[in-house]
C-alpha cells in the first residue's frame, strides 16, 4: 500500500540487467513498494532457476522503504557510508532466512536474483504525463472536420485543372516582339523610340565578316611561301648577327649550341658559356689547387686543401681529411639509472554467488602481478606514489568479467586507476559450470621498493 506523497520525497528507481542488457527500467511517480519474481504479475520481472516466484522486495510503511532480502539474494547494498555484502547484511539485521533493513534516501545497491542483476538507487519522482480530457477514440481528424463533400470537390478539381496547369508551365510562349525585356522596358518609360531599326548591328556584321576574310587570304599566303630550311649548314661564319640571334642563341643550353662556331665573339660557344649563370669564377676566387691527370698537373680545379683523387680512382694530398687526438677525458664516471619497481599485493578477497570461492581466491592473487606494470608506469614520474585500492567486479556463469568498480582509491592515479580496471576487465575465472555469475570484491595495495 503507498503512503500519500510528500513534498521533496525520493522514490525508488529499479533497473533490471539480463545478460549485460536493461530488461526493465522502473522508475515511480509517488513512493510506493515493488515485487520482483519470475511471475508476471511482479513489477519486475526476474529469470533464474533459484529466482523467487514472486517476493515484496521493497517495502513503504509510514512514509520510509524497508528491504526484504530473500534466502536467495546476492550483492552489496549502501547503508549510510559504506558498502555491505548482503552476507554481512544477514549476520548483523537477519532472522533465520529474513532480513529487513530500512533504507534512508541515500541508500543504493546491486543485487542478483537468479541470472537478473537489480541496481536501485532513490531519486526525484517520475513527472506523471498528462491526461487528456477525451478518450483518444474521440479526438478530432481532418477528415471529419471538412467533410467528404468538400475532400471530393476539392479531387475533382486536381483532377480536371491539373493537366492544364501541367500544359500551361511546359508550353511555349510565342515571341511577338523581337525587342528583348530591357528595350521594351525602355520603350514603356520613354527613354527609346519604339520604330528604331537595327541596322548598325548589320553594319558590324559585314564589317566583321570583311576582317574575317582579309584575316583568311593572309593565312592562305603564309601557307603558300616556302618553308625556310631549318638544319642548312653556313659554308662561312657570318660577319654579323643581329641582337635577336645572340638572345636566342644564349636563351639555349650548351648541348644546343656546340654546333655552331667557335672562337671569338658574339653567339660562340665561349660566348654562351660565358653568359649563363656559372659559378666557376666563383670557385677560383675562393681559391683552387692543381689535381692530377693521368697522376700529373692539370690546373686549377682542386678545392683548398690539396685533396684530389687520380685517374686511377685514388687519394692524393689528402691531409685535409686527417683529425687530430683531442684531450682525454678523466674522471669520466657512468651515471647508473635508477630502477623503481613497486609491488602490487592482493588482500581482504570476498566471493559471493556461484562458482568455486578458493579458485576465484587463487586466481585474483596469482594475477594481481599484472596490475603491477600499471603501478611501475606511474612510479617513474611519481617516486613517492603509494596506497591501496578496492575493486567489487561482477563474473557471469562463463568466467568473463563483466563490470568493475573502484569502491575505494587511496592512490589517487587517474592513470593506474584506469590501467588497473582495463586488465581486470581482460581477466578470466574458472567457474566450472556453475549456474549463476558470482560478486567478488578485493583489495590491492601499491607499494614501493
Amino acid at each position: 500500500m503507498s503512503a500519500p506523497s510528500k513534498s521533496g520525497q525520493k522514490v525508488l528507481r529499479l533497473v533490471a540487467v539480463v545478460d549485460e542488457k536493461v530488461s526493465e527500467d522502473l522508475h515511480q511517480t509517488e513512493p510506493g513498494g515493488v515485487s520482483v519474481g519470475t511471475h508476471h504479475n511482479a513489477d519486475v520481472v526476474v529469470f533464474g532457476k533459484n529466482a523467487p516466484a514472486k517476493h515484496q522486495l521493497f517495502d513503504l510503511r509510514q512514509g520510509a522503504y524497508f528491504l526484504d532480502l530473500p534466502p536467495e539474494a546476492r550483492g552489496k547494498v549502501r547503508v549510510g557510508k559504506k558498502a555491505v555484502s548482503v552476507k554481512k547484511l544477514r549476520q548483523r539485521y537477519g532472522k533465520g532466512n529474513n532480513c529487513r533493513i530500512k533504507l534512508d534516501p541515500r541508500a543504493k545497491g546491486k543485487l542478483r536474483l537468479g541470472q537478473t542483476t537489480l541496481v536501485f538507487q532513490f531519486a526525484k519522482p517520475k513527472p506523471v504525463p498528462p491526461r487528456l480530457p477525451f478518450p483518444a477514440m474521440f479526438k478530432a481528424s481532418v477528415f471529419a472536420m471538412v467533410g467528404a463533400l468538400f475532400i471530393y470537390s476539392q479531387l475533382a478539381a486536381a483532377g480536371i485543372m491539373g493537366p492544364f496547369f501541367l500544359w500551361a508551365n511546359y508550353a511555349e510562349i510565342p515571341e511577338k516582339d523581337e525587342m528583348d525585356i530591357e528595350e521594351r522596358f525602355l520603350v514603356a518609360v520613354g527613354r527609346k523610340p519604339a520604330d528604331k531599326k537595327k541596322e548598325e548591328p548589320e553594319e558590324e556584321d559585314e564589317e566583321q565578316e570583311d576582317e574575317l576574310a582579309e584575316e583568311d587570304e593572309e593565312l592562305v599566303e603564309i601557307k603558300d611561301k616556302p618553308k625556310p630550311e631549318i638544319n642548312k649548314k653556313l659554308s662561312e661564319k657570318p660577319k654579323k648577327f643581329s641582337k635577336a640571334a645572340v638572345k636566342q642563341a644564349r636563351s639555349v643550353g650548351v648541348a644546343r649550341v656546340l654546333g655552331t662556331y667557335g672562337g671569338d665573339g658574339p653567339g660562340t660557344v665561349f660566348d654562351v658559356i660565358q653568359s649563363t649563370e656559372n659559378r666557376l669564377g666563383d670557385l677560383a676566387a675562393a681559391g683552387m689547387t692543381t689535381t692530377v691527370e693521368a697522376n700529373g698537373p692539370l690546373g686549377d680545379l682542386a678545392p683548398i686543401g690539396g685533396d684530389g683523387i687520380d685517374l686511377h680512382g685514388q687519394l692524393t694530398q689528402t691531409k685535409g681529411f686527417d683529425t687530430g687526438d683531442g684531450p682525454a677525458i678523466e674522471g669520466a664516471v657512468k651515471k647508473r639509472e635508477r630502477k623503481i619497481k613497486g609491488r602490487a599485493k592482493a588482500k581482504g578477497t570476498s566471493a559471493a554467488g556461484g562458482g568455486d570461492k578458493k579458485a576465484i581466491k587463487a586466481t585474483i592473487k596469482h594475477r594481481t602481478g599484472a596490475l603491477q606494470h600499471c603501478y611501475n608506469k606511474a612510479l617513474r614520474t611519481q617516486p613517492d606514489l603509494s596506497g591501496k585500492m578496492s575493486y567489487a567486479i561482477t563474473i557471469n556463469v562463463m568466467g568473463s568479467v563483466t563490470s568493475v568498480v573502484v569502491e575505494e582509491d587511496t592512490l589517487g592515479d587517474p592513470g593506474v586507476k584506469a590501467c588497473t580496471k582495463a586488465k581486470i576487465k581482460g581477466w578470466r575465472f574458472p567457474m566450472n559450470g556453475a549456474e549463476e555469475g558470482a560478486d567478488v570484491s578485493f583489495s590491492v595495495v601499491f607499494s614501493g621498493s
